[in-house]
């Protein structure tokens, strides 16, 4: 051991202080110290695991968040990352199981040895000793005692045990990486995987726009509500919590004429003479929302006969002013001309509620909503449907749809306008296609597309989606000559670390399958007490085991 030592030591200073700090861990947790052998004591009852009788401890678990940084506060996101590293630690027992199955050995020396080095492994993952610890780049023992025992709340056996345990998985995993080899097939076949590039030409009917642009009477929607009862109560059992202890609010429709605040006289007078005389029609016997469709200014409410649904106080954009007069005024009541932040104003206030609010209550909304759902995908299929005919027939997507070069961002926002538009080179790699999202269906087909050929309607997320190829991109030669050495590393690498977790998944299910492997359920929905002054814990839900989070 001193014969390696001397060998990769950097300089006498350093090797000198290497054997002082040895013979300090030998009177902390040698043979005959207080601390007693080299297996694990004093770990605490709990544990989060037990793999092939060792377990991954309390003490342990939270060591591991306290060193990589993690947060312990009780919320998702630590819950979350409480599985990762559980994971990672169970990982590490199956490889040092599999080392010692192996033959392979680690001694407590080789643990410090690295120590001394400035470096340490939590959960699987190499990491420098505390900077407290070192002292111009050298190893002061007393220091990392220090730090062990009031950082981490371990004793040094425990944290060298660690040490040694973490060197032994490491071991194995660099015995399988030096049987890792990629050949060059299968770096040929990356490299055209990644070099076979497709650009797709597309457009998007989206069922968003159509539900915007849907006329729908209150006929037509209590219709569909009849012969839609079930789905009504359905989608009201889901989102009841929406519907209890609401604060009061209010049904409203408008009428707006869009007059800016610095309006001259003459355009506030023509304003408010349209909107006395939609007033007068109403008066005079005609509904609300059919004055709203003829007269509105408002893109997003004038299809919907002005209706602006339910708003509780301070969530509209009428102004202070207009809001105040709304809900103070009465159920049916017309309320303006007046002046709101947009413009001058007709609203009519439908009616109030808050608190509980029931089925019988809540019916006319949902059944609104899940109509123009439903109708929007409809016709947008039907119009993704059409394009793709017209497409085959001979039609060009550029001409059908072309590309507006003016304000792009305020015709989107409207969903007024249809247009092409191009996924750029993409590799066939995932499901996923930049612009449009995850479709396996389109990427496969992406791939295959001949010239001339359409491809959908494919229902995507956000839409219908035809397409046609734009221009494929096929691997070069000269390329993959000059990059081969290169690219032979990289995949050999990307292809041990694959190997890696297929292996831990592997070792994981077998150890799980034959009882060797066995989670304390009730410790790990706990929140680690990493720090003083932490959050309380919360409950999280049940973690399992050689999921794909390996």
């Amino acid at each position: 051991m001193l014969d390696s030592v001397r060998q990769n030591s950097r300089s006498a200073i350093v090797y000198i202080l290497f054997g002082v700090i040895i013979a300090a861990f030998i009177v902390s947790f040698g043979p005959g110290s207080p601390s007693g052998d080299s297996v694990l004591e004093g770990f605490g009852t709990r544990y989060a695991a037990r793999v092939y009788g060792n377990d991954i401890s309390e003490q342990e678990l939270n060591y591991s968040f306290i060193a990589l940084g993690l947060p312990s506060r009780g919320d998702a996101q630590a819950g979350r990352l409480r599985e990762v590293v559980i994971d990672r630690l169970i990982e590490r027992e199956l490889l040092a199981h599999e080392a010692e199955q192996a033959g392979l050995l680690v001694s407590e020396d080789e643990a410090a040895k690295q120590l001394v080095d400035g470096n340490m492994f939590v959960a699987g993952l190499s990491r420098k000793v505390d900077g407290y610890a070192m002292r111009n780049n050298v190893l002061d023992y007393e220091r990392l005692r220090m730090v062990v025992q009031n950082s981490y709340r371990l004793t040094m056996k425990q944290f060298v045990e660690i040490q040694r345990r973490e060197l032994l998985a490491d071991k194995f995993r660099q015995l399988l990486r030096a049987g890792t080899r990629a050949s060059s097939d299968e770096v040929r076949a990356e490299f055209e995987d990644k070099a076979r590039q497709t650009n797709l030409e597309y457009v998007r009917f989206t069922p968003f726009r159509y539900e915007q642009e849907l006329v729908a009477s209150d006929a037509d929607i209590e219709a569909w509500a009849l012969a839609h009862e079930a789905e009504i109560k359905k989608t009201y059992e889901e989102r009841k919590l929406l519907y209890v202890k609401q604060d009061k609010s209010a049904k409203l429709r408008r009428i707006l004429i869009d007059v800016k605040k610095d309006a001259s006289e003459q355009q506030v007078s023509e304003a408010k003479a349209k909107l006395t005389a939609a007033l007068q029609s109403i008066q005079g016997g005609k509904s609300f929302a059919e004055v709203a469709m003829a007269v509105s200014e408002d893109e997003a409410t004038k299809k919907r006969g002005g209706s602006v649904g339910w708003r509780k106080k301070a969530t509209t954009d009428f102004g202070t002013e207009l809001e105040n007069k709304v809900f103070a005024a009465k159920e049916g009541e017309v309320i303006g001309p007046e002046r709101g932040d947009r413009g001058l104003e007709l609203v009519k206030v439908e009616g109030f509620r808050e608190g509980d609010i029931a089925l019988d209550k809540a019916r006319a909304e949902l059944a609104e909503e899940l109509y123009r759902a439903a109708k929007g995908k409809e016709l947008a299929q039907a119009s993704a449907n059409d394009a793709a005919a017209k497409l085959r027939a001979g039609g060009k997507l550029a001409d059908l749809f072309p590309k507006d070069d003016s304000d792009a961002a305020e015709a989107q926002a409207k969903g007024s306008k249809i247009q092409v538009e191009e996924t750029g080179l993409f590799p066939r790699k995932g499901d996923t296609l930049p612009g449009i999202g995850s479709s396996a269906e389109l990427v496969k087909k992406a791939f295959t597309l001949k010239p001339g050929e359409i491809v959908g309607p494919v229902d995507v997320s956000g839409g219908f989606i035809v397409a046609t190829l734009k221009e494929r991109k096929e691997p070069d030669q000269a390329e993959f000559d000059k990059k081969k050495d290169e690219l032979a590393a990289e995949f050999g690498r990307t292809k041990w670390a694959r190997l890696m977790t297929e292996y831990a998944r592997h070792a994981c299910v077998t150890a799980n399958a034959d009882g060797k492997l066995k989670v304390n359920q009730s410790m790990i929905a706990d929140e680690p007490p990493a720090r003083r002054g932490s959050a309380p814990a919360i409950a999280a839900s049940k973690y399992e085991p050689c999921k794909d989070r390996f």
